[in-house]
């Protein structure tokens, strides 16, 4: 069987785009919250996809490689972006501050009207950790992957994904403290 990978054929690489860009799309926008950013990393995953051919593996599944590359073009995105590593009160809207007070406040998720905003603060809460740190905690607990299908994607050893991420959280939970101690 000839795969669109041997052939260069565009209308099988138009195909293989058309499938499976609902996927890629949907990963990177777990990731990324830049709205003009998601479209880009997606259609460069593709383009890196079909330049980097010869390396996928027609035994394997299609779907992981192509998040491995997504994947890593967030985290390059987020390695190339020098936003400020420290999140303000006063830089959260209206919303995104009573989410923070709901969360705060309570035990439990703030309430269904607020989750937008509760996800968005947690966004920008993940944005002030290292590329690293906030992909493998969005993997773990944003998209329920295990430690080892982290591992496989990032090629990293399931030890150092453990560690990582048992640090990544504690990056995290400081960023919210720094965040809590500068409400007026």
């Amino acid at each position: 069987m000839v795969s669109w990978r041997e052939t260069g054929d565009p209308v099988s690489g138009r195909a293989l785009v058309d499938a499976m860009y609902p996927f890629v799309a949907a990963l990177v926008r777990r990731h990324v919250a830049d709205l003009g950013a998601i479209e880009d990393l997606a259609q460069q995953t593709f383009v890196r996809c079909f330049s980097k051919a010869d390396q996928w593996k027609p035994d394997k599944p299609l779907e992981p490689w192509l998040a491995r590359i997504a994947l890593n073009l967030c985290r390059d995105y987020f390695r190339s972006q020098r936003s400020r590593r420290e999140l303000r009160w006063t830089d959260l809207s209206e919303k995104e501050q009573a989410a923070m007070t709901a969360t705060a406040q309570t035990s439990s998720l703030a309430p269904e009207s607020l989750h937008d905003e509760s996800r968005t603060v947690l966004l920008r809460l993940l944005n002030t950790l290292s590329a690293d740190d906030r992909m493998v905690l969005s993997l773990l607990h944003l998209e329920s992957q295990t430690t080892d299908q982290i591992a496989e994607l990032t090629g990293w050893s399931r030890a150092l994904v453990k560690v990582r991420a048992f640090r990544a959280r504690k990056k995290l939970r400081l960023a919210f403290e720094r965040l809590e101690n500068t409400r007026p």
